[in-house]
């Protein structure tokens, strides 16, 4: 990995590729609740929700750090970040040196894993019941961070593990 700088009050967002109608939405609540002047998002914004967070994000000029699964040498930046990029208040840094050309489901699991190093709050939308998310979860709570999510039945494991609602 290479060395990236990554603010430290920045709060992690993660969901689930399968995620409840009522959690997307307040998803976007949440999303839409952000502004310049909010503490910074971070993420890989790969799974639908993660991607519509983003979206929201940078049409209010909300301050971003986007991750990649792999290098950033020959990248190509999608307009909307680039612009957001162009505008500064996107942000986007990878772990990966020259050699890691593609995303994989390997990288991406080092990438959240990453990510979760660099912050001391994580924010999970939702997570699938035994999927990955729900073990990335489980390891904030092991390593002493704060997880947070959206009141939800369908987020009843997540408070079970320690999560509070944002």
């Amino acid at each position: 990995m290479t060395k990236v700088d990554v603010p430290k009050d920045c709060v992690a967002f993660f969901c689930s590729n399968s995620c409840p109608g009522d959690i997307i939405l307040k998803a976007q609540d949440w999303a839409n609740s952000r502004t310049l002047r909010s503490v910074p998002v971070i993420g890989g914004f790969h799974t639908p929700v993660e991607k519509e967070v983003l979206r929201l994000l940078i049409r209010n000029s909300a301050p971003v750090v986007y991750v990649l699964a792999r290098c950033i040498e020959g990248w190509r930046k999608p307009r909307s970040i680039a612009e957001a990029m162009g505008h500064g208040s996107l942000v986007a840094v990878s772990p990966f040196d020259a050699t890691q050309t593609r995303t994989t489901a390997r990288l991406a699991a080092v990438r959240n894993e990453f990510i979760v190093s660099k912050v001391d709050q994580v924010l999970v939308a939702h997570a699938s019941n035994s999927g990955k998310t729900e073990a990335l979860a489980r390891s904030v709570i092991e390593q002493g961070k704060s997880l947070l999510t959206f009141p939800s039945g369908s987020n009843g494991h997540l408070k079970e593990m320690g999560a509070v609602n944002v």
